[in-house]
């Protein structure tokens, strides 16, 4: 994942940096596989299936994004333009204008 930080025209700090359209997990370990350690307050697992789940993008972005952030707000551009982490400065701050905004997530 790259992550790049620029200040745009009018001066704001951006940060951007690509999201990918999903994370494939991977199965879950036995019990018996994992460290076991007494910690006051710990639950232990209550899942029942030995599954984990693959979490797959809203429609739209199959292909991942990249993501835009500074104080005030959040955007995204999709489909995540190739080799958009080596672009210039000026050329970051000008994706970053056509981004759209993202949704505000509570």
């Amino acid at each position: 994942m790259a992550l790049r930080e620029f200040i745009d025209a009018r001066g704001v700090a951006w940060k951007a940096w690509d999201v990918p359209p999903w994370r494939v997990f991977t199965e879950m370990r036995s019990s018996g596989e994992r460290r076991v350690r007494q910690v006051p307050g710990y639950t232990p697992e209550r899942r029942q299936s030995r599954e984990r789940r693959r979490r797959t993008a809203a429609p739209g972005l199959e292909r991942g994004w990249v993501c835009f952030e500074c104080a005030e707000e959040k955007r995204r551009l999709i489909p995540p333009p190739p080799n958009w982490d080596a672009v210039t400065e000026a050329e970051l701050a000008d994706l970053c204008s056509r981004a759209s905004p993202a949704p505000v997530q509570h």
